[in-house]
């Protein structure tokens, strides 16, 4: 995994391959109408972070016998923390899963990627790594099974239960890792897995009795052997998968700036994947190499919130990795956001609205609005209301204005104003990052989204309201969001 060596592999994905190949034929397309999906993604909240040392891979969680919450953080070495929920992981980390010895699968490292629960026995997918040398790109990857008998503070592992057609080299990366395992809701678990010689998405599962027989799908059926068999590209749906129970879908994101965003893909055949229009969250890129101008998004997950599982109903948990623009990865933050799926009867225009947020600081003095998460000196803001949901991509046909969040230079200012995109510097700001886009002209279902300042606080918001809400004075109408 390593954040310093998935440089090498981003790259090359990025390079040599574009927009998701998944397919639009098979079982999902012609049985559901993902057009008619209309998707709302809650607040980005700031769960942990930030940390120079750790989130460097998907973030999972179990839910404890006394109904309190453990979360599995992971960078080289696998940690715990406990929180009264899935959102409350600010705590202090304990190691529970540790490289292995030299020479052996996981000498560089072992970082735990998932989570099943059998009983009173946890199931862990474990992605692990081999004949590294990160200053040069290298590294091997592969995956293995563990269980833990105590709620994840100790694991076993079973062994080595997937690798890759190819063999460790001088330089680069190689075998297949990165996966994320989900309960079907079949006979089998799956594992979704990133293929470094391609870097396309392929799956293997296994039966829930036997976790050590896994066989890779390749050419319409699942006989190769999960150690080195061959495995058909699925697409780059990404390996970060969940199983919705009451749908039967199984579903996948990733980040893809082709998309211009994380897009969620969906199968019911769990290999024939056709993806949602419009992206979840909008991304400006995806670059790896840091500091850099734009944020990074990185190791999607979906979580259930109420059992930390990914197995989940209409509303989810979509959690991600995320450095701020112009930082490093020193400045790495764990950011859930609450998803709502509904499923209506004919195609909608518009389907995905993602929430533009008004933080406030404890005292109430200042506020910032934003799609994203508030870090750095605003980690302190909570959260004050949802303005509106905005656009995640321009509309078909219905004029549309896109904004930025752009920040202001002058030293200990935290001023933020939301601006036409392409306006930052005219207005004496620094452009952050892509709000998302509104509506010029008031459509049904819409409310007007205001920007505000507040004289005294030297600061800028939004609203919904023509008064602002009593909070400061209304400068402009920036346009039309959805209504929350």
């Amino acid at each position: 995994m390593k954040i310093a060596l998935l440089l090498a592999g981003v790259a090359f994905w990025l390079a040599g391959f574009g927009p998701s190949t998944a397919t639009e034929a098979g079982p999902l397309a012609g049985e559901i109408c993902v057009q008619c999906l209309e998707v709302r993604i809650g607040p980005a909240e700031v769960v942990r972070g930030p940390l120079p040392d750790e989130l460097d891979a998907p973030f999972s969680a179990v839910k404890l016998p006394d109904g309190s919450f453990r979360g599995f953080s992971a960078n080289a070495s696998t940690y715990a923390i406990d929180g009264a929920t899935v959102e409350d992981m600010g705590g202090q980390r304990s190691a529970v899963l540790q490289r292995g010895a030299a020479g052996s699968d996981s000498e560089c490292g072992r970082w735990l990627t998932s989570i099943a629960r059998d009983g009173d026995t946890l199931l862990g997918l474990v992605h692990q790594e081999r004949a590294c040398d990160y200053a040069k790109g290298r590294t091997d990857k592969s995956m293995a099974i563990a269980t833990s008998a105590d709620n994840g503070l100790s694991w076993t592992d079973l062994g080595t239960i997937i690798t890759g057609e190819d063999t460790a080299k001088a330089t680069g990366i190689t075998g297949e890792g990165d996966c994320t395992m989900v309960d079907g809701g079949d006979e089998f678990f799956y594992a979704y897995c990133l293929r470094n010689t391609d870097g396309q998405t392929i799956v293997a599962r296994a039966p829930k009795g036997d976790l050590m027989d896994w066989h890779k799908y390749h050419e319409g059926d699942w006989t190769e052997p999960g150690l080195g068999g061959k495995a058909t590209a699925i697409g780059f749906v990404g390996p970060g998968a969940a199983y919705f129970e009451e749908l039967g879908w199984l579903a996948t994101v990733t980040i893809d700036p082709w998309f211009g965003g994380v897009r969620l893909s969906l199968a019911r055949d769990k290999v024939s994947f056709v993806d949602l229009d419009e992206p979840l969250l909008t991304i400006d890129g995806a670059e790896w190499q840091r500091p850099a101008a734009t944020d990074l998004i990185a190791y999607a997950s979906v979580i259930n919130p109420q059992t930390g599982a990914n197995a989940v109903d209409r509303r989810f948990l979509l959690s991600y990795v995320y450095v701020p623009p112009g930082k490093g990865f020193d400045s790495r933050y764990l950011v859930e956001q609450e998803v709502s799926l509904s499923l209506e009867n004919a195609p909608l225009s518009v389907q995905t609205g993602m929430a533009l947020t008004r933080w406030s600081d404890p005292a109430r003095h200042s506020y910032v609005t934003s799609t994203g998460p508030v870090t750095g000196d605003r980690l302190a803001y909570r959260r004050d209301t949802i303005v509106a949901y905005m656009l995640t991509r321009a509309p078909e046909g219905i004029a549309a204005v896109k904004l930025a969040e752009c920040s202001s230079d002058r030293p200990g200012s935290l001023d933020q104003v939301l601006a036409e995109d392409g306006s930052c510097g005219a207005e004496g700001y620094i452009r952050e990052r892509t709000a998302g886009w509104l509506y010029v002209a008031q459509q049904p279902g819409t409310v007007p989204v205001y920007l505000c300042s507040d004289i005294v606080a030297q600061t800028h918001f939004a609203s919904n309201a023509l008064d602002c809400e009593g909070l400061g004075l209304n400068d402009a109408l920036l346009g039309y969001g959805l209504a929350a």
